[in-house]
Protein backbone atom coordinates (compact mmCIF):
# COMPACT_ATOMS: atom_id res chain seq x y z
CA UNK A 1 0.00 0.00 0.00
CA UNK A 2 1.22 3.50 -1.23
CA UNK A 3 1.93 6.15 1.57
CA UNK A 4 -0.10 8.61 1.44
CA UNK A 5 2.53 12.16 0.96
CA UNK A 6 -0.29 14.31 1.24
CA UNK A 7 -0.42 13.54 4.78
CA UNK A 8 3.39 13.49 5.34
CA UNK A 9 4.61 16.85 7.33
CA UNK A 10 7.64 18.00 5.55
CA UNK A 11 10.00 20.54 6.14
CA UNK A 12 9.12 24.18 3.96
CA UNK A 13 10.98 23.63 0.51
CA UNK A 14 10.87 20.37 0.11
CA UNK A 15 8.86 19.08 -2.35
CA UNK A 16 7.72 15.23 -2.82
CA UNK A 17 5.82 12.75 -5.20
CA UNK A 18 5.14 8.62 -5.23
CA UNK A 19 6.14 8.17 -8.50
CA UNK A 20 9.55 8.65 -10.87
CA UNK A 21 6.94 9.62 -13.26
CA UNK A 22 5.84 12.70 -11.42
CA UNK A 23 9.40 14.38 -10.99
CA UNK A 24 10.90 16.81 -12.66
CA UNK A 25 12.61 14.08 -14.71
CA UNK A 26 15.41 16.24 -16.30
CA UNK A 27 16.31 18.59 -13.51
CA UNK A 28 16.56 15.55 -11.45
CA UNK A 29 18.73 13.67 -13.97
CA UNK A 30 21.09 16.77 -14.25
CA UNK A 31 21.86 16.07 -10.27
CA UNK A 32 23.50 12.80 -11.51
CA UNK A 33 27.35 12.44 -11.42
CA UNK A 34 29.13 9.48 -13.56
CA UNK A 35 28.60 7.08 -10.75
CA UNK A 36 24.70 7.87 -10.03
CA UNK A 37 23.03 5.99 -12.79
CA UNK A 38 20.73 3.69 -10.19
CA UNK A 39 19.28 7.28 -8.98
CA UNK A 40 18.91 8.57 -13.09
CA UNK A 41 14.74 8.48 -13.45
CA UNK A 42 14.78 5.67 -16.08
CA UNK A 43 16.56 3.12 -13.46
CA UNK A 44 13.89 4.48 -10.55
CA UNK A 45 11.54 3.59 -13.27
CA UNK A 46 12.75 0.15 -13.30
CA UNK A 47 12.95 -0.29 -9.75
CA UNK A 48 9.59 0.50 -9.13
CA UNK A 49 8.20 -2.12 -11.88
CA UNK A 50 9.74 -5.03 -9.78
CA UNK A 51 10.46 -3.58 -6.30
CA UNK A 52 6.84 -4.14 -4.99
CA UNK A 53 7.28 -1.56 -2.42
CA UNK A 54 6.15 2.00 -2.15
CA UNK A 55 8.41 4.68 -3.60
CA UNK A 56 8.76 8.12 -2.65
CA UNK A 57 11.19 11.36 -4.19
CA UNK A 58 11.85 14.16 -1.98
CA UNK A 59 13.89 17.19 -3.52
CA UNK A 60 14.33 20.65 -3.12
CA UNK A 61 14.18 23.65 -5.96
CA UNK A 62 15.55 26.77 -6.49
CA UNK A 63 14.45 28.79 -9.04
CA UNK A 64 11.95 26.26 -10.32
CA UNK A 65 14.72 23.64 -10.40
CA UNK A 66 16.17 21.10 -8.20
CA UNK A 67 19.25 21.57 -6.52
CA UNK A 68 18.95 18.49 -4.21
CA UNK A 69 16.89 15.15 -4.30
CA UNK A 70 16.45 12.20 -2.29
CA UNK A 71 15.09 8.22 -3.25
CA UNK A 72 13.36 6.62 -0.71
CA UNK A 73 11.48 2.69 -0.63
CA UNK A 74 9.81 1.58 2.48
CA UNK A 75 10.68 -2.35 3.24
CA UNK A 76 8.83 -4.45 5.28
CA UNK A 77 9.45 -8.38 5.99
CA UNK A 78 8.13 -9.18 2.95
CA UNK A 79 10.08 -7.55 0.45
CA UNK A 80 11.94 -10.16 -1.72
CA UNK A 81 15.38 -9.01 -2.41
CA UNK A 82 17.78 -9.63 1.10
CA UNK A 83 20.39 -7.65 -0.27
CA UNK A 84 18.28 -4.30 0.37
CA UNK A 85 17.46 -4.91 3.70
CA UNK A 86 19.27 -3.37 6.52
CA UNK A 87 18.47 -6.51 9.26
CA UNK A 88 20.36 -8.58 5.99
CA UNK A 89 22.88 -5.98 5.35
CA UNK A 90 24.04 -6.11 8.99
CA UNK A 91 24.23 -9.81 9.50
CA UNK A 92 25.87 -10.19 6.38
CA UNK A 93 28.54 -7.26 7.64
CA UNK A 94 28.81 -9.06 10.55
CA UNK A 95 29.27 -12.75 9.32
CA UNK A 96 32.22 -10.86 6.69
CA UNK A 97 33.71 -9.37 9.96
CA UNK A 98 33.75 -6.09 8.53
CA UNK A 99 34.25 -2.97 11.29
CA UNK A 100 32.26 -1.54 13.34
CA UNK A 101 29.46 -4.23 12.57
CA UNK A 102 29.26 -5.99 15.40
CA UNK A 103 29.46 -3.26 17.19
CA UNK A 104 26.76 -2.13 15.79
CA UNK A 105 24.57 -5.12 16.70
CA UNK A 106 25.34 -5.50 20.28
CA UNK A 107 23.77 -2.13 20.33
CA UNK A 108 20.13 -3.06 19.58
CA UNK A 109 17.70 -3.96 21.59
CA UNK A 110 16.71 -7.18 20.27
CA UNK A 111 17.61 -9.17 17.04
CA UNK A 112 17.98 -7.39 13.76
CA UNK A 113 14.79 -7.48 11.87
CA UNK A 114 13.07 -6.86 14.65
CA UNK A 115 15.06 -4.08 15.74
CA UNK A 116 15.46 -2.36 12.27
CA UNK A 117 12.36 -3.64 9.94
CA UNK A 118 10.31 -2.25 8.92
CA UNK A 119 12.71 0.55 7.67
CA UNK A 120 12.79 3.21 5.08
CA UNK A 121 15.98 2.81 2.63
CA UNK A 122 17.57 6.31 1.55
CA UNK A 123 19.52 7.50 -1.09
CA UNK A 124 18.00 4.23 -3.29
CA UNK A 125 17.51 1.04 -3.27
CA UNK A 126 20.53 -0.21 -5.19
CA UNK A 127 23.89 -1.67 -3.94
CA UNK A 128 26.45 0.71 -3.62
CA UNK A 129 26.84 4.67 -4.10
CA UNK A 130 23.79 5.51 -1.74
CA UNK A 131 23.47 8.99 -1.38
CA UNK A 132 21.64 12.28 -1.91
CA UNK A 133 21.76 13.88 -4.88
CA UNK A 134 22.93 17.60 -4.93
CA UNK A 135 24.31 19.85 -7.04
CA UNK A 136 26.51 23.15 -7.09
CA UNK A 137 23.63 25.36 -6.36
CA UNK A 138 22.28 22.92 -3.13
CA UNK A 139 23.80 23.49 0.15
CA UNK A 140 24.58 21.18 3.49
CA UNK A 141 21.15 22.43 4.67
CA UNK A 142 19.78 21.40 2.00
CA UNK A 143 20.83 18.07 2.49
CA UNK A 144 19.63 18.35 5.97
CA UNK A 145 16.24 19.35 5.19
CA UNK A 146 16.10 16.02 2.52
CA UNK A 147 16.93 13.61 5.48
CA UNK A 148 14.80 15.37 8.34
CA UNK A 149 11.72 15.13 5.41
CA UNK A 150 13.09 11.46 4.95
CA UNK A 151 12.20 10.75 8.75
CA UNK A 152 9.46 12.51 8.80
CA UNK A 153 8.48 10.48 6.11
CA UNK A 154 9.58 7.18 8.11
CA UNK A 155 7.76 7.94 10.94
CA UNK A 156 4.25 8.59 9.11
CA UNK A 157 4.77 5.14 7.25
CA UNK A 158 5.11 3.36 10.53
CA UNK A 159 8.74 2.71 9.63
CA UNK A 160 11.16 1.73 13.02
CA UNK A 161 14.09 3.09 11.22
CA UNK A 162 16.07 4.89 8.77
CA UNK A 163 18.71 3.67 6.37
CA UNK A 164 21.37 4.84 3.87
CA UNK A 165 22.84 1.43 3.18
CA UNK A 166 26.14 2.04 1.43
CA UNK A 167 27.61 5.40 1.89
CA UNK A 168 30.40 6.32 -0.04
CA UNK A 169 34.01 7.02 2.51
CA UNK A 170 34.17 10.00 -0.46
CA UNK A 171 30.63 11.24 0.47
CA UNK A 172 32.06 13.50 3.56
CA UNK A 173 28.79 15.97 3.23
CA UNK A 174 26.51 13.36 3.42
CA UNK A 175 28.15 11.88 6.01
CA UNK A 176 28.17 15.17 8.35
CA UNK A 177 25.03 15.77 8.14
CA UNK A 178 23.89 11.83 9.11
CA UNK A 179 26.45 11.90 12.29
CA UNK A 180 25.07 15.30 13.41
CA UNK A 181 21.36 13.48 13.35
CA UNK A 182 22.45 11.00 15.71
CA UNK A 183 23.09 8.02 12.88
CA UNK A 184 24.89 5.09 13.52
CA UNK A 185 27.06 3.25 11.14
CA UNK A 186 29.16 0.48 10.34
CA UNK A 187 30.94 -0.56 7.41
CA UNK A 188 28.65 -2.16 4.74
CA UNK A 189 30.79 -3.07 2.00
CA UNK A 190 33.59 -2.15 -0.31
CA UNK A 191 32.50 -0.92 -3.61
CA UNK A 192 35.20 -1.66 -6.49
CA UNK A 193 35.80 -0.01 -9.98
CA UNK A 194 38.14 -0.46 -12.56
CA UNK A 195 39.87 2.19 -14.41
CA UNK A 196 40.61 1.14 -18.18
CA UNK A 197 43.68 1.89 -19.81
CA UNK A 198 43.14 4.07 -23.02
CA UNK A 199 45.63 1.68 -24.88
CA UNK A 200 42.73 -1.61 -23.85
CA UNK A 201 43.84 -4.92 -23.04
CA UNK A 202 47.41 -4.76 -23.54
CA UNK A 203 47.54 -1.92 -20.99
CA UNK A 204 45.57 -3.61 -19.09
CA UNK A 205 47.77 -5.98 -19.22
CA UNK A 206 50.77 -4.64 -18.51
CA UNK A 207 49.74 -3.39 -14.68
CA UNK A 208 50.11 -6.92 -14.07
CA UNK A 209 53.38 -8.77 -12.57
CA UNK A 210 54.59 -11.82 -15.05
CA UNK A 211 53.03 -14.50 -13.50
CA UNK A 212 49.77 -13.14 -13.33
CA UNK A 213 49.88 -11.86 -17.54
CA UNK A 214 50.99 -15.53 -17.99
CA UNK A 215 48.07 -17.04 -15.97
CA UNK A 216 45.66 -14.81 -17.82
CA UNK A 217 47.23 -15.26 -21.32
CA UNK A 218 46.81 -19.28 -20.57
CA UNK A 219 43.65 -18.69 -20.02
CA UNK A 220 42.39 -17.00 -22.98
CA UNK A 221 43.87 -19.62 -24.58
CA UNK A 222 41.26 -22.80 -23.03
CA UNK A 223 38.69 -20.75 -23.71
CA UNK A 224 39.14 -20.81 -27.48
CA UNK A 225 40.78 -24.18 -27.46
CA UNK A 226 37.53 -25.53 -26.13
CA UNK A 227 35.36 -24.10 -28.43
CA UNK A 228 33.80 -21.20 -26.53
CA UNK A 229 32.88 -18.44 -27.89
CA UNK A 230 32.34 -14.80 -26.42
CA UNK A 231 30.05 -12.35 -28.25
CA UNK A 232 28.75 -8.68 -27.68
CA UNK A 233 25.09 -8.32 -28.36
CA UNK A 234 22.20 -6.03 -27.58
CA UNK A 235 20.00 -7.00 -24.69
CA UNK A 236 17.12 -6.14 -26.32
CA UNK A 237 17.35 -9.85 -28.35
CA UNK A 238 18.86 -11.69 -25.49
CA UNK A 239 17.39 -15.24 -24.21
CA UNK A 240 16.27 -13.25 -20.80
CA UNK A 241 14.56 -16.50 -19.74
CA UNK A 242 18.31 -18.67 -20.07
CA UNK A 243 19.62 -15.33 -18.34
CA UNK A 244 17.25 -15.76 -15.32
CA UNK A 245 18.31 -19.45 -15.05
CA UNK A 246 21.69 -18.66 -15.07
CA UNK A 247 21.79 -15.72 -12.96
CA UNK A 248 19.23 -17.88 -10.29
CA UNK A 249 22.66 -20.35 -10.20
CA UNK A 250 24.88 -17.56 -9.35
CA UNK A 251 22.89 -16.46 -6.05
CA UNK A 252 22.13 -19.98 -5.17
CA UNK A 253 25.98 -20.45 -5.36
CA UNK A 254 26.00 -17.48 -2.62
CA UNK A 255 23.69 -18.52 -0.31
CA UNK A 256 20.74 -16.25 -1.78
CA UNK A 257 17.28 -18.03 -2.07
CA UNK A 258 16.17 -16.70 -5.90
CA UNK A 259 13.72 -18.37 -8.69
CA UNK A 260 14.96 -18.95 -12.10
CA UNK A 261 11.98 -16.52 -13.28
CA UNK A 262 12.79 -13.85 -10.06
CA UNK A 263 15.16 -11.46 -12.54
CA UNK A 264 12.78 -11.24 -15.13
CA UNK A 265 10.90 -8.24 -14.43
CA UNK A 266 13.68 -6.53 -13.66
CA UNK A 267 15.43 -7.64 -17.35
CA UNK A 268 12.33 -6.65 -19.05
CA UNK A 269 12.68 -3.01 -17.35
CA UNK A 270 16.39 -3.00 -18.62
CA UNK A 271 15.22 -3.48 -21.67
CA UNK A 272 12.38 -1.31 -22.11
CA UNK A 273 14.11 1.62 -20.71
CA UNK A 274 17.79 1.60 -21.50
CA UNK A 275 17.34 0.65 -25.12
CA UNK A 276 21.24 0.99 -26.65
CA UNK A 277 22.58 1.54 -23.41
CA UNK A 278 22.06 -2.02 -22.39
CA UNK A 279 23.97 -4.99 -23.95
CA UNK A 280 24.97 -8.32 -22.93
CA UNK A 281 28.36 -10.38 -23.25
CA UNK A 282 27.71 -14.05 -23.93
CA UNK A 283 29.76 -17.17 -23.60
CA UNK A 284 28.60 -19.90 -25.35
CA UNK A 285 29.57 -23.49 -25.88
CA UNK A 286 27.63 -26.99 -27.13
CA UNK A 287 25.43 -24.53 -28.81
CA UNK A 288 24.10 -23.14 -25.28
CA UNK A 289 24.91 -19.76 -23.52
CA UNK A 290 27.06 -20.86 -20.65
CA UNK A 291 27.50 -17.19 -18.90
CA UNK A 292 26.47 -13.93 -19.71
CA UNK A 293 27.35 -10.48 -18.26
CA UNK A 294 24.78 -7.35 -18.62
CA UNK A 295 26.23 -4.11 -18.96
CA UNK A 296 24.66 -0.89 -18.52
CA UNK A 297 25.79 2.98 -20.15
CA UNK A 298 25.55 5.56 -18.02
CA UNK A 299 27.36 9.26 -18.93
CA UNK A 300 30.33 7.48 -20.61
CA UNK A 301 30.81 5.20 -17.58
CA UNK A 302 30.04 1.09 -17.64
CA UNK A 303 28.36 -0.68 -15.04
CA UNK A 304 28.51 -4.52 -14.77
CA UNK A 305 24.70 -4.99 -13.38
CA UNK A 306 24.03 -8.93 -13.75
CA UNK A 307 25.56 -12.22 -14.65
CA UNK A 308 25.02 -15.80 -14.51
CA UNK A 309 27.10 -18.67 -15.01
CA UNK A 310 26.26 -22.25 -16.19
CA UNK A 311 28.36 -23.80 -13.13
CA UNK A 312 28.15 -27.24 -13.94
CA UNK A 313 29.46 -26.63 -17.36
CA UNK A 314 32.14 -24.72 -15.31
CA UNK A 315 33.10 -27.38 -13.22
CA UNK A 316 33.58 -29.82 -16.21
CA UNK A 317 35.42 -27.69 -18.40
CA UNK A 318 37.30 -25.32 -16.09
CA UNK A 319 36.59 -22.29 -17.94
CA UNK A 320 37.24 -19.02 -16.39
CA UNK A 321 34.16 -17.58 -17.70
CA UNK A 322 33.85 -14.96 -15.13
CA UNK A 323 37.05 -13.33 -15.87
CA UNK A 324 36.83 -13.40 -19.75
CA UNK A 325 33.18 -11.90 -19.72
CA UNK A 326 33.55 -9.21 -16.88
CA UNK A 327 37.26 -8.33 -17.27
CA UNK A 328 39.59 -9.54 -20.15
CA UNK A 329 36.85 -8.98 -23.23
CA UNK A 330 35.07 -6.16 -21.34
CA UNK A 331 38.25 -3.68 -21.15
CA UNK A 332 38.57 -4.66 -24.65
CA UNK A 333 35.40 -3.39 -25.60
CA UNK A 334 35.36 -0.57 -23.10
CA UNK A 335 38.80 0.76 -24.67
CA UNK A 336 37.42 0.60 -28.06
CA UNK A 337 34.61 2.17 -26.98
CA UNK A 338 36.30 4.66 -25.20
CA UNK A 339 34.87 3.89 -21.73
CA UNK A 340 37.57 5.05 -19.31
CA UNK A 341 35.71 3.57 -16.06
CA UNK A 342 33.79 0.20 -15.45
CA UNK A 343 31.91 -0.31 -11.98
CA UNK A 344 31.56 -3.80 -9.99
CA UNK A 345 30.01 -2.85 -7.16
CA UNK A 346 30.26 -4.84 -4.00
CA UNK A 347 31.70 -8.41 -3.35
CA UNK A 348 34.32 -10.68 -4.08
CA UNK A 349 36.48 -7.74 -3.45
CA UNK A 350 39.75 -9.78 -3.35
CA UNK A 351 38.72 -11.32 -6.63
CA UNK A 352 37.69 -8.63 -8.39
CA UNK A 353 41.52 -6.36 -6.80
CA UNK A 354 43.36 -9.62 -8.53
CA UNK A 355 42.15 -8.09 -11.90
CA UNK A 356 42.65 -4.82 -11.48
CA UNK A 357 40.12 -3.24 -9.34
CA UNK A 358 40.29 -0.97 -6.48
CA UNK A 359 37.54 -0.32 -4.18
CA UNK A 360 36.52 2.29 -1.80
CA UNK A 361 34.69 1.57 1.74
CA UNK A 362 31.11 2.02 1.69
CA UNK A 363 28.83 2.30 5.18
CA UNK A 364 25.19 2.00 6.30
CA UNK A 365 23.91 5.08 8.82
CA UNK A 366 20.81 4.23 10.25
CA UNK A 367 18.69 5.95 12.40
CA UNK A 368 16.04 3.99 15.12
CA UNK A 369 13.64 6.01 15.28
Amino acid sequence: MAVDLSVVCLPDGVCAVGRAAALPRQGWDALTGVSDLFLTTRWLDVVEGTAGVPMAYLWVERGGRPVAGLATALAGVEAPWPLGRPDYVLERSVAAGLPYAADFLGGLSGEPTAALMPSLLAGGRHLGNTRVLWGERASVGDVDRLVAAAESLARTAGAVSVAFLHVDETDRGLRGVLAGRGYRFYTSGRYSSLRVPADGFSGYLAGFARKRRVSIAAERRRLREQGCRVSVEPFGGADLVRFAALEAELMRKYGIGWREDQSLPTYAGIRDRFGEDAFVLVARAGGLVRGFALILHHRGHWYARQSGFDYAYQRQSRLPLYFELLYYRLVEEAAAAGVSTVYYGHGSEETKRSRGCVATDQFCYVLRL
